[in-house]
């Protein structure tokens, strides 16, 4: 897995290094350490955005990934870390029989006034699903179980063995080939 620690970059170093170190957009693993800055986050959703058109997948799938990967970042940053800690954001495609599979990762640290576990998040999902998340105005969770379950094969969590939460999501998609001219 290739791994780069963002803290420190902007979005252009990140396209170098992604220019340099993946040769095939459509199978790779990489692995960003951003620090708990917004900032951080456009770094990442630009990313998403070049990663996407590499893989020549088009609106409204890259808008939609680059909201999801935007809303595992930023509730990252909000409640599962305190300030300049040091989050990982974790990307993997591959592309096999017309199908390409996404799976994203966030680990925030826990320190966050609001951290959760993974089965506190589990039960709150839950919760949530059972009462449609039309009224639900609570903090941790709304934005992402709302946006992220109507757009993903699956939604999970589990616990970070370092400590902190691992909020992931995983979407399987049919490649539609380039016309033959």
């Amino acid at each position: 897995m290739l791994q780069i620690d963002i803290s420190n970059l902007d979005y252009d170093d990140l396209v170098q290094f992604v220019n340099n170190n993946i040769s095939d957009f459509g199978n790779f693993d990489l692995e960003i350490i951003f620090k708990t800055d917004y900032n951080q986050s456009k770094i990442i959703r630009d990313l998403i955005l070049l990663l996407f058109r590499e893989n020549k997948i088009e609106v409204p799938w890259k808008n939609r990934f680059t909201l999801i990967s935007d809303e595992l970042v930023n509730n990252s940053i909000e409640y599962g870390s305190l300030p300049l800690d040091k989050n990982r954001f974790t990307i993997h495609f591959s592309k096999w029989n017309g199908i390409l599979n996404i799976n994203m990762e966030v680990s925030d640290t826990g320190r966050g006034i609001e951290a959760k576990t993974s089965l506190e998040m589990e039960d709150l999902k839950k919760n949530k699903e059972s009462e449609g998340f039309t009224w639900y105005l609570g903090k941790r969770g709304r934005g992402l179980f709302q946006l992220v379950t109507n757009l993903v094969d699956e939604l999970y969590f589990k616990d970070n063995p370092n400590g902190g939460l691992i909020v992931g999501v995983r979407k399987k998609m049919e490649i539609i080939p380039d016309p033959v001219v």
